[in-house]
């Protein structure tokens, strides 16, 4: 038997199992044991619960007496928590939804069932957006999930102007509220939404919570908001309007910005940023210098101010010999790719697809991040740390084909892999990122057409 064989003979004997030993727990064949939580029972077999969770099986090989019981109450963990994680067990299929992945994660971490808690994991980081990144992160710091407590911290901070309109935000503590709106790393370029936010925060639960506002209104950075504002948000709320101290500082702010004496307040992320449209050059000629030669056409564009702005050229020195594609992760990062300088490509056997990251503090310099074999009419993604070199055409005994493959390089880690390839073979295409996911678009594939 050719070893194929051989593993699709096992694979089917794997299957059948499965099969049968769900058949059994349907029709309550040979249970031996039942899960009693909220009141509901679950009748399962205690080979299937020992196999997949170390909880239950240090429960039935201990020798003690929950080794013999006919029932295990399961306490504080929901029943519809259990019904998917035993469905996970009988059939290999996890049904998470919005509702009920934190209540799995839960239970998983309780029967200490690493695969499911980090599936869980995933599936909140996959659908992670403004209305439930509070939720994950104080969930996910809860439980001790580090890498998701970091991720949905970062996403939360990032959104904050998106967040601090959300339902969610206003269901937090006194002191999580607090912790937030003193943090500078709030994307958010007005003070407006900061003071809005404790606002509907104390409205939402008034007679617990207004203690609290003097407090909080501390941490408002009232001087870097707008007059007009400051004194329709004290006409427009009572609880501002009759708190003496609130009055007072509401009118210390207004004197404040009319002498225009700011204290040295430091400003959030979102205040000290602007968007910028970026032009990393390509063009041989480029753009005519005073003195009559050519500079390379790299530069950026604020729409806002209507002002342009010089960036260095990946080009200088040793950099890149052209540039042909580019991305800016989520930090901000700007990366490009393409081919190295004659200079540099002299020195090298083979040719590579050059990439080189800008480094935006300091000298405000390019410098070179990785390389990977050479292709052409590609495309590059990022999600989070991770970029990824997508199709586009190489050379294959001397022959030009187009393909499918993906790359992926951890820019933590700084080692590349292979990774889930596209579905048919693509050049001169892009790719944007949205929510954590990579959308490939336009393109074409001769082998196709």
């Amino acid at each position: 038997m050719d070893r194929k064989a051989e593993e699709k003979r096992k694979q089917l004997h794997s299957l059948t199992l499965l099969e049968q030993v769900k058949r059994m727990k349907e029709s309550t064949q040979i249970t031996d044991v039942v899960l009693v939580a909220e009141g509901e029972e679950f009748p399962c077999h205690k080979v299937v619960l020992a196999a997949f969770s170390p909880y239950f099986k240090a429960m039935f090989t201990c020798g003690l007496a929950e080794c013999t019981q006919r029932e295990v109450v399961l306490y504080d963990i929901s029943a519809e928590s259990v019904s998917a994680i035993l469905h996970y067990m009988y059939s290999a299929d996890l049904l998470l939804t919005n509702h009920n992945v934190q209540t799995v994660a839960l239970a998983a971490y309780f029967m200490q069932m690493e695969d499911v808690c980090n599936m869980c994991q995933k599936y909140m980081m996959d659908h992670m957006d403004a209305s439930n990144c509070v939720g994950i992160y104080y969930f996910a710091n809860h439980i001790g999930a580090e890498d998701l407590c970091d991720q949905a911290r970062k996403y939360l901070y990032q959104h904050f102007a998106e967040v601090s309109l959300q339902e969610e935000i206003l269901e937090i503590e006194f002191q999580q509220l607090m912790a937030l709106i003193k943090s500078d790393d709030l994307n958010i370029s007005r003070e407006e939404s900061i003071l809005d936010l404790v606002i509907r925060w104390v409205k939402h639960s008034r007679k617990t919570r207004s203690e609290h506002l003097i407090e909080l209104l501390k941490q408002v950075r009232l001087v870097l908001i707008s007059p007009s504002f400051l004194v329709e948000a004290r006409k427009r709320n009572t609880m501002i309007l009759c708190n003496s101290e609130c009055n007072d500082m509401f009118e210390e702010a207004l004197k404040t910005i009319k002498l225009s004496n700011h204290p040295s307040l430091s400003l959030r992320y979102g205040m000290e940023t602007t968007d910028l449209l970026l032009c990393i050059g390509n063009n041989s000629l480029g753009i005519r210098s005073r003195h009559g030669s050519y500079a390379d056409a790299s530069f950026c564009y604020a729409p806002v101010t209507r002002k342009t702005y010089f960036i260095s050229s990946p080009k200088y020195g040793e950099g890149l010999g052209c540039v042909c594609t580019g991305v800016v992760t989520e930090k901000n990062d700007i990366i490009v790719a393409g081919e190295a300088s004659a200079v540099k490509m002299s020195r090298q056997k083979t040719r590579n697809i050059e990439i080189y990251r800008y480094h935006q503090r300091g000298n405000q310099f390019w410098h070179s991040l990785c390389t990977t074999q050479l292709r052409e009419l590609y495309a590059l993604g990022t999600i989070h740390n991770d970029l990824y070199v997508i199709g586009g055409q190489m050379k294959v005994k001397n022959q030009y084909l187009v393909t499918n493959c993906v790359e992926k390089y951890s820019m933590e880690q700084g080692t590349w892999r292979g990774t889930a390839p596209l579905p048919i073979p693509l050049a001169c295409h892009v790719v944007v990122t949205v929510k954590n996911k990579l959308y490939v678009l336009g393109g074409w594939t001769p082998q196709v057409e």
